[in-house]
């Protein structure tokens, strides 16, 4: 406590329970990849390319989302999602982040982004309402 006379203490919040509070957390940051994915589709596919902001958020889709479905409190939400789909996510986040976007198809990116994504996510955001 404090000497300071001025100083009340706040009472104690509730406590959520940690698996509302995780799932709570899960949907917010699905929400944010999703408004992120909202930003590149309203761009042009021609102008998807490197060095393009389009790109650059692209990439933090993936990013984030490699990084949300790698979190050991949010292991039952990638049941909802295929093997394949989370290894895809797992290279495609490693080109981005450590090879460079010169081992990138952009084809590939704008399709994964645009398409592939958005579906994952719908699952995953089903799951987190939970």
């Amino acid at each position: 406590m404090s000497d300071d006379p001025g100083f009340e203490p706040r009472p104690r919040r509730e406590t959520v329970s940690a698996t509302s509070f995780d799932r709570a957390n899960f949907r917010a940051e699905l929400q944010r990849i999703q408004r992120r994915i909202d930003a590149v589709t309203a761009t042009d596919r021609k102008d998807f390319a490197e060095g393009h902001p389009s790109y650059d958020v692209a990439s933090m889709i993936i990013i984030r989302l490699a990084a949300l479905l790698e979190r050991t409190e949010f292991h039952d939400a990638t049941q909802q999602l295929t093997l394949d789909e989370i290894a895809a996510i797992k290279t495609t986040r490693n080109i981005v982040a450590h090879a460079g976007y010169r081992g990138m198809n952009d084809d590939l990116f704008w399709a994964a982004v645009t398409v592939r994504v958005p579906k994952m996510l719908a699952r995953l955001l089903e799951w987190g309402k939970g």
